[in-house]
């Protein structure tokens, strides 16, 4: 119960967000059938903000106590399902060194009309292009990058598969067609079907790590759905089983790829488990 309570959280944080932005987009769309279209460019709102945007102007003004206080911020947008970087630990690392706090500015899905988030960001990204120059920050982030994957080839590191350009793939596949493999038949394990209306038979989530020349090991449970009650006794036979198949039927991946490099690649895979 508890695992689908947080699953329909975020769901309707998601759905909420994407109805926010659909607002936001037909918002624009209907302006534009009036005007012609200007694009919106936030360094250059902070220098004027409307009078009555107060929730920028706030922002505005917390930005420049923080500067006053404790100097000049980079910051990251985040929000809803976006703003992570792979490289974030070599970009605060760069940030040290150019003298910069290293800041998330979080972005919330609810918008209120007249009203603009993330000009806290936008004064500060002000303040840097007129300190070092419009492109700073593009810089940073490209140069970050650049170290991340030095990092990654000089310690050996495996990559999150959702942090790659290219995510690993079988050889059969032009690129990666899907998170999952084909159902694992169990005979000798009296696992249930939940025919419930959000039940079914038990599933893994299988991590491993694909190497370089292409083989796989090191593999682990990254969740286990047991369906009914009665199967969470059989997880461990279960994950033995989808290893196994996954070495005997899966045997070689295609590593992920970052800024055109084949790396280690922490993959992942979901497999169902049926009993016929």
């Amino acid at each position: 119960m508890k695992k689908t309570f947080v699953i329909l959280i975020s769901l309707t944080i998601f759905i909420s967000c994407v109805e926010n932005k659909k607002q936001q987009v037909a918002e624009i769309e209907d302006s534009n059938l009036e005007n012609e279209y200007v694009e919106f460019d936030p360094i250059k709102y902070v220098s004027n903000p409307e009078k009555t945007d107060t929730l920028c102007i706030s922002e505005i003004n917390r930005a420049k106590d923080e500067i006053r206080t404790n100097g000049i911020a980079f910051t990251q947008e985040v929000g809803f399902l976006y703003g992570h970087n792979r490289y974030e630990k070599e970009l605060e690392e760069l940030c040290k060194q150019n003298g910069l706090n290293y800041e998330i500015d979080l972005i919330g899905c609810v918008v209120f009309e007249g009203q603009t988030q993330g000009c806290y960001g936008a004064y500060m990204d002000k303040v840097l292009a007129d300190k070092y120059g419009l492109d700073f920050k593009q810089q940073m982030h490209k140069k970050a990058d650049s170290l991340f994957l030095q990092n990654v080839i000089k310690n050996n590191l495996a990559v999150y598969y959702g942090d790659c350009d290219e995510r690993p793939k079988l050889p059969s596949e032009k690129n990666r067609s899907s998170d999952y493999i084909p159902n694992v038949k169990v005979e000798n394990l009296d696992i249930e079907e939940d025919k419930s209306e959000y039940g079914g038979w038990p599933f893994l989530d299988v991590g491993f790590t694909v190497e370089r020349d292409s083989t796989i090991n090191s593999f682990y449970i990254n969740y286990f759905f047991e369906g009914l009650e009665s199967n969470k006794k059989y997880k461990n036979e279960l994950f033995e089983l989808a290893k196994n198949h996954l070495k005997k039927n899966y045997p070689t991946w295609v590593p992920g790829i970052v800024n055109g490099t084949q790396v280690r690649t922490d993959n992942n895979v979901r497999i169902h488990l049926i009993k016929e």
